[in-house]
């Protein structure tokens, strides 16, 4: 009778110790947020409407088709450089900080100001949603970004 109770109390904690899910990684702290900027150097990919529609390099404006030919560095002391993705020369650079919580930053760089609420951000995605002109008129987009190698 004792082996079958310590059988079922043993299985009751391992039950209760295997189903506890790890809530970090819906709700990603402000840290972990910076840790996953600062680990990759980013290009973009592709530029898209809000609902994932790719938009035509030709349609967009000046400054938004120049960042196709930029990594972005984003640095742990906020400060973040573009870089020319041939030549390799710092292009230009100014400041980032995440918002409070986390759903935002705020970038502070020639032609790319403003604060750009972050739609996803992992290990191998960064996408910001930017307000920027589109066959002329401006138009919520999303920049996407993949790490550079």
């Amino acid at each position: 009778m004792i082996s079958l109770r310590f059988l079922l109390v043993s299985l009751l904690l391992s039950a209760t110790l295997f189903s506890c899910k790890d809530d970090d990684k819906n709700n990603p702290t402000v840290n972990s947020q910076t840790e996953l900027l600062v680990s990759n150097n980013w290009q973009t990919t592709r530029v898209s409407t809000t609902d994932g529609q790719t938009i035509a390099t030709n349609r967009l404006g000046t400054s938004t088709q120049v960042l196709f030919g930029l990594d972005m560095q984003f640095r742990n002391n906020n400060t973040v450089r573009a870089v020319d993705r041939v030549s390799k020369q710092i292009i230009n650079g100014g400041t980032w900080t995440l918002a409070p919580d986390g759903k935002s930053m705020d970038v502070d760089v020639t032609g790319f100001k403003g604060n750009f609420p972050i739609v996803e951000l992992n290990r191998t995605k960064l996408i910001l949603r930017q307000r920027a002109p589109v066959d002329g008129k401006d138009t919520d987009i999303n920049l996407e970004f993949d790490p550079s190698v």
